[in-house]
């Protein structure tokens, strides 16, 4: 065409997809009609004949022992058919990987209701009623005294010289070595977690005064290369200070829960993202035959990484559908869910980081605080770490696994802020680099 030439260039309309059967294309999902003419059915959305409803009495404080507590008035009003308390659960059972190992149980980690609440608004027990005014009404005829105890609700506090541990036994996870595997056996099991107590000294808080995260000792520490000569050889290095949020999940649909039992199972209706997942996790927490469990689950409204097994919440109405021989609904509230429901935990972090002239990566040292939440240590401290140790520069890591943040309910699945911003780095760094370091601790 020439210069002044005004007409029209025909040109081949861009075929998408081709010889795909979804991409590029638009289609229509299973779930989508149900989803938007209501006809979708979650958990709140099943009933039973004969059902009755379940609602808990939440810890007041961040942390407690219960000293007394009278239910007596509660069980003698009418509609009142059975209230569950933490010495009726049944105790936590092993489970067995596919190659043979068995994870112990950790008589440390979350129980469905406690005497001991680790945050403000645990389960403390629960009562089914004929209806959730009557359950509601007979939470408030209970007489229940606490003893306050010490809480945390910033890991660094639980740090200091003297400062408030979150559980009587500590402020940290300490993981003991497996055990040597044993020829002919099956692989062995790491022991389960214990509590144990982690202060570091005034002179190791100094930093602080200066708006740096101070780096004391940690209970892991890895590094890979000369981590010390890439600094040394760095044309420029950067210490910075970072912090990540406490994020709670908030999916539209709280972890409610339907339960009742037929012919020795059980059965029950609830989300969750994984049913494979779920399942096993109904048997350890009800210490039962994976046979006796049925988990009904057609919608979930949301998890976003904290109903990979829903909640050991969910076992609370199969405990007193049991106890009162009838169907129990337990419909959460979404101030409840804000309590008991998943959150994504914190970070915070310093990261000290060597470069050459040229801009690679040649050092590259990372300090982990993580605020784990009241129960198990989370996954997130060591994967920091060892996205960190992909940078390709010389490299330290310290994780250092914090107390629980006693505020808030156990932590979920999450890939947090330090991890994205090693994954930053990484993008920077040529393949051949030298290696890095990383330090942290995983608090309790």
């Amino acid at each position: 065409m020439s210069k002044g030439d005004t007409g029209s260039v025909e040109t081949t309309p861009r075929v998408y997809g081709a010889g795909h059967k979804l991409i590029g294309k638009n289609y229509v999902t299973a779930d989508l009609y149900a989803k938007v003419t209501g006809q979708a059915k979650y958990a709140e959305d099943f009933h039973a004949e004969g059902m009755l409803f379940c609602k808990l009495l939440l810890s007041p404080l961040p942390h407690a022992r219960v000293k007394h507590l009278d239910v007596q008035q509660a069980l003698a009003m009418p509609g009142v058919k059975a209230i569950l308390t933490a010495d009726e659960l049944p105790p936590p059972a092993d489970t067995l990987t596919d190659n043979g190992t068995v994870i112990r149980a950790n008589p440390k980690s979350e129980r469905a209701l406690t005497m001991e609440p680790l945050y403000q608004g645990e389960p403390i027990l629960a009562v089914a009623a004929v209806d959730e005014f009557t359950a509601a009404e007979a939470i408030e005829k209970i007489r229940i005294e606490f003893e306050p105890l010490p809480f945390a609700i910033d890991p660094l506090d639980t740090l200091r010289p003297g400062g408030p541990n979150p559980r009587t036994d500590g402020n940290i996870w300490v993981q003991s070595p497996t055990p040597p595997a044993v020829v002919g056996a099956p692989p062995p099991a790491p022991p389960p977690p214990t509590i144990g107590g982690l202060k570091w000294t005034e002179a190791e808080f100094a930093d602080a005064k200066y708006g740096r995260l101070p780096m004391g000792k940690t209970p892991d520490e890895w590094s890979y290369g000369d981590i010390e000569a890439g600094f040394k050889n760095a044309a420029l290095v950067l210490d910075e200070t970072f912090v990540t949020p406490d994020t709670s999940h908030q999916p539209l649909e709280t972890r409610s829960a339907l339960s009742y039992w037929q012919n020795g199972k059980v059965y029950v209706h609830t989300g969750t993202q994984s049913t494979a997942q779920t399942v096993p996790a109904i048997v350890r927490w009800l210490n039962i035959d994976v046979s006796k469990v049925v988990l009904v689950s057609e919608y979930t409204g949301g998890g976003f990484g904290s109903k990979v097994t829903a909640g050991v919440s969910l076992i609370i109405p199969a405990l007193l559908s049991k106890k009162a021989n009838a169907p129990v609904m337990m419909r959460i509230s979404r101030e409840e869910e804000t309590f008991i429901g998943r959150a994504r935990p914190s970070l915070l972090g310093r990261m000290k980081v060597g470069f050459s002239k040229n801009g690679r990566i040649i050092a590259l040292d990372m300090f982990v605080i993580s605020n784990n939440g009241p129960y198990d240590a989370n996954g997130d401290v060591p994967t920091s770490g060892r996205i960190v140790s992909q940078s390709g520069a010389q490299t330290r890591a310290r994780p250092s696994g914090h107390p629980p943040n006693q505020l808030s309910g156990g932590q979920g699945a999450i890939r947090a802020g330090s991890e994205r911003q090693a994954a930053l780095c990484d993008k920077r760094v040529p393949q051949g680099s030298p290696r890095p370091r990383g330090r942290a601790v995983q608090m309790e």
